[in-house]
Protein backbone atom coordinates (compact mmCIF):
# COMPACT_ATOMS: atom_id res chain seq x y z
CA UNK A 1 0.00 0.00 0.00
CA UNK A 2 1.38 3.09 -1.12
CA UNK A 3 1.57 6.38 1.92
CA UNK A 4 -1.44 7.73 -0.77
CA UNK A 5 -3.21 4.94 -0.14
CA UNK A 6 -2.89 5.43 3.67
CA UNK A 7 -4.38 9.26 3.81
CA UNK A 8 -7.33 8.62 1.57
CA UNK A 9 -8.26 5.62 3.73
CA UNK A 10 -7.58 8.23 7.03
CA UNK A 11 -9.83 10.30 5.30
CA UNK A 12 -12.66 8.42 4.81
CA UNK A 13 -12.49 6.64 7.85
CA UNK A 14 -12.36 10.88 9.46
CA UNK A 15 -15.44 11.39 7.23
CA UNK A 16 -17.56 8.36 8.36
CA UNK A 17 -16.61 9.40 12.44
CA UNK A 18 -17.78 13.05 11.40
CA UNK A 19 -21.20 11.70 9.87
CA UNK A 20 -21.78 9.16 13.15
CA UNK A 21 -20.82 12.45 14.99
CA UNK A 22 -23.53 14.75 13.20
CA UNK A 23 -25.71 12.07 13.68
CA UNK A 24 -25.31 11.59 17.32
CA UNK A 25 -25.56 15.30 17.87
CA UNK A 26 -28.59 15.79 15.23
CA UNK A 27 -30.40 13.30 17.78
CA UNK A 28 -29.31 14.56 20.96
CA UNK A 29 -30.66 17.76 19.85
CA UNK A 30 -34.10 16.56 18.59
CA UNK A 31 -34.34 14.73 22.07
CA UNK A 32 -33.73 18.09 24.03
CA UNK A 33 -36.03 19.88 21.86
CA UNK A 34 -38.88 17.21 22.40
CA UNK A 35 -38.17 17.29 26.10
CA UNK A 36 -37.84 21.37 26.38
CA UNK A 37 -40.23 22.62 23.85
CA UNK A 38 -43.63 23.20 25.51
CA UNK A 39 -41.34 24.46 29.04
CA UNK A 40 -40.24 27.14 26.79
CA UNK A 41 -43.30 28.03 25.05
CA UNK A 42 -44.91 27.83 28.70
CA UNK A 43 -42.56 30.12 29.98
CA UNK A 44 -43.16 32.60 27.60
CA UNK A 45 -46.65 32.32 27.61
CA UNK A 46 -46.52 33.87 31.06
CA UNK A 47 -45.28 36.99 29.61
CA UNK A 48 -46.72 36.89 26.63
CA UNK A 49 -50.68 36.58 25.43
CA UNK A 50 -49.96 36.52 21.71
CA UNK A 51 -49.49 33.14 20.51
CA UNK A 52 -47.96 34.22 17.64
CA UNK A 53 -45.08 36.05 19.00
CA UNK A 54 -44.71 33.22 21.29
CA UNK A 55 -44.23 30.69 18.81
CA UNK A 56 -41.83 32.32 16.73
CA UNK A 57 -39.73 33.77 19.34
CA UNK A 58 -39.44 29.49 20.50
CA UNK A 59 -39.09 28.88 17.11
CA UNK A 60 -36.03 31.71 16.51
CA UNK A 61 -34.67 30.28 20.02
CA UNK A 62 -34.41 26.47 19.07
CA UNK A 63 -33.49 27.96 15.71
CA UNK A 64 -30.42 29.25 17.49
CA UNK A 65 -29.74 26.29 19.86
CA UNK A 66 -29.23 24.25 16.99
CA UNK A 67 -26.91 26.39 15.24
CA UNK A 68 -24.89 26.43 18.56
CA UNK A 69 -25.96 23.30 19.84
CA UNK A 70 -22.24 21.81 19.10
CA UNK A 71 -21.05 24.18 22.16
CA UNK A 72 -24.67 24.45 24.27
CA UNK A 73 -25.03 21.01 25.34
CA UNK A 74 -21.87 20.56 26.89
CA UNK A 75 -23.33 23.04 29.40
CA UNK A 76 -24.30 22.27 32.86
CA UNK A 77 -28.06 23.45 32.30
CA UNK A 78 -28.39 23.77 28.18
CA UNK A 79 -31.99 24.43 29.23
CA UNK A 80 -31.04 27.79 31.19
CA UNK A 81 -28.95 29.34 28.10
CA UNK A 82 -32.49 28.41 25.47
CA UNK A 83 -34.73 29.99 28.48
CA UNK A 84 -32.11 33.76 28.31
CA UNK A 85 -32.29 33.46 24.54
CA UNK A 86 -35.98 32.53 23.74
CA UNK A 87 -36.70 35.34 26.44
CA UNK A 88 -35.03 37.64 24.63
CA UNK A 89 -36.16 37.13 21.30
CA UNK A 90 -39.46 37.48 22.91
CA UNK A 91 -38.89 40.80 23.55
CA UNK A 92 -37.32 41.67 20.16
CA UNK A 93 -40.27 40.66 18.54
CA UNK A 94 -42.75 42.75 21.11
CA UNK A 95 -40.64 45.82 20.67
CA UNK A 96 -41.38 44.80 16.69
CA UNK A 97 -44.84 44.33 17.09
CA UNK A 98 -45.66 47.25 19.62
CA UNK A 99 -47.39 46.53 23.24
CA UNK A 100 -49.93 43.94 23.64
CA UNK A 101 -53.61 44.77 24.61
CA UNK A 102 -54.80 43.44 27.58
CA UNK A 103 -57.61 42.98 29.38
CA UNK A 104 -58.18 43.64 33.47
CA UNK A 105 -60.25 40.85 35.50
CA UNK A 106 -62.89 43.85 35.79
CA UNK A 107 -63.42 43.34 32.41
CA UNK A 108 -64.33 39.65 32.08
CA UNK A 109 -67.83 39.23 32.46
CA UNK A 110 -68.87 36.70 35.42
CA UNK A 111 -70.04 33.74 33.80
CA UNK A 112 -66.52 33.29 32.06
CA UNK A 113 -64.67 33.25 35.33
CA UNK A 114 -66.58 29.67 36.30
CA UNK A 115 -64.37 27.27 37.84
CA UNK A 116 -61.67 25.36 35.77
CA UNK A 117 -63.68 22.09 34.08
CA UNK A 118 -60.37 20.73 33.39
CA UNK A 119 -56.36 20.93 33.72
CA UNK A 120 -56.26 22.57 30.68
CA UNK A 121 -58.42 25.03 31.11
CA UNK A 122 -56.95 25.59 34.87
CA UNK A 123 -53.56 26.36 33.42
CA UNK A 124 -55.13 28.57 30.33
CA UNK A 125 -56.80 30.50 33.56
CA UNK A 126 -53.27 30.57 35.30
CA UNK A 127 -51.80 31.97 32.06
CA UNK A 128 -53.99 35.00 31.91
CA UNK A 129 -53.81 35.62 35.32
CA UNK A 130 -49.65 35.53 35.14
CA UNK A 131 -50.12 37.93 33.05
CA UNK A 132 -51.51 40.34 35.15
CA UNK A 133 -47.83 40.46 36.81
CA UNK A 134 -44.99 41.98 36.16
CA UNK A 135 -43.04 40.47 33.67
CA UNK A 136 -40.10 39.81 36.00
CA UNK A 137 -42.82 37.87 38.89
CA UNK A 138 -44.26 35.84 35.98
CA UNK A 139 -41.27 34.50 34.83
CA UNK A 140 -39.80 33.73 38.61
CA UNK A 141 -43.19 32.09 39.37
CA UNK A 142 -43.00 29.70 36.19
CA UNK A 143 -39.69 28.76 36.53
CA UNK A 144 -40.31 28.00 40.09
CA UNK A 145 -42.93 25.56 38.98
CA UNK A 146 -40.80 23.84 36.50
CA UNK A 147 -38.76 23.10 39.23
CA UNK A 148 -35.81 25.47 39.15
CA UNK A 149 -33.76 26.43 42.13
CA UNK A 150 -33.43 30.18 43.19
CA UNK A 151 -29.72 30.60 42.11
CA UNK A 152 -30.28 29.47 38.99
CA UNK A 153 -34.05 31.36 38.03
CA UNK A 154 -31.30 34.11 38.98
CA UNK A 155 -28.76 33.30 36.72
CA UNK A 156 -31.26 32.99 34.22
CA UNK A 157 -33.04 36.37 34.45
CA UNK A 158 -29.59 38.52 35.64
CA UNK A 159 -31.24 38.95 38.60
CA UNK A 160 -30.54 38.83 42.90
CA UNK A 161 -30.76 35.52 44.66
CA UNK A 162 -33.24 37.57 46.99
CA UNK A 163 -35.00 39.37 44.30
CA UNK A 164 -36.10 36.11 43.28
CA UNK A 165 -37.60 35.00 46.26
CA UNK A 166 -39.16 38.59 46.73
CA UNK A 167 -40.69 38.43 43.32
CA UNK A 168 -42.07 34.84 43.65
CA UNK A 169 -43.39 35.99 47.52
CA UNK A 170 -45.08 39.02 45.77
CA UNK A 171 -46.56 36.45 42.81
CA UNK A 172 -48.51 34.36 45.20
CA UNK A 173 -49.41 36.88 46.82
CA UNK A 174 -51.00 38.83 43.92
CA UNK A 175 -52.47 35.00 42.24
CA UNK A 176 -54.27 34.65 45.45
CA UNK A 177 -55.79 37.64 44.94
CA UNK A 178 -57.18 37.35 41.16
CA UNK A 179 -58.35 33.86 42.51
CA UNK A 180 -60.13 35.35 45.16
CA UNK A 181 -61.84 38.19 43.14
CA UNK A 182 -62.57 35.80 40.48
CA UNK A 183 -64.71 33.63 43.16
CA UNK A 184 -61.97 30.71 44.12
CA UNK A 185 -60.99 29.80 47.37
CA UNK A 186 -57.27 29.62 48.38
CA UNK A 187 -56.16 27.73 50.91
CA UNK A 188 -54.67 30.04 53.78
CA UNK A 189 -51.59 30.06 55.30
CA UNK A 190 -49.59 28.64 51.88
CA UNK A 191 -47.16 31.33 51.13
CA UNK A 192 -44.33 28.95 51.63
CA UNK A 193 -43.53 26.33 48.77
Amino acid sequence: MRSGDNAVVRAESAARLGDRGQAESATSFEVFCQCNFVLVERFLLARCADRGLVEDAVQEAFATARDKWEQIRDYEKPLAWLYKTARYKLLVLQRRHGPEPTVSLAEVPPERLAEPADPAEARELLRGWLRQLPPRQAEVFVLTLDGWQDHEIAAILGIAHNTVRAYRQEARRRLRELAQQAGFETPAGRDRG
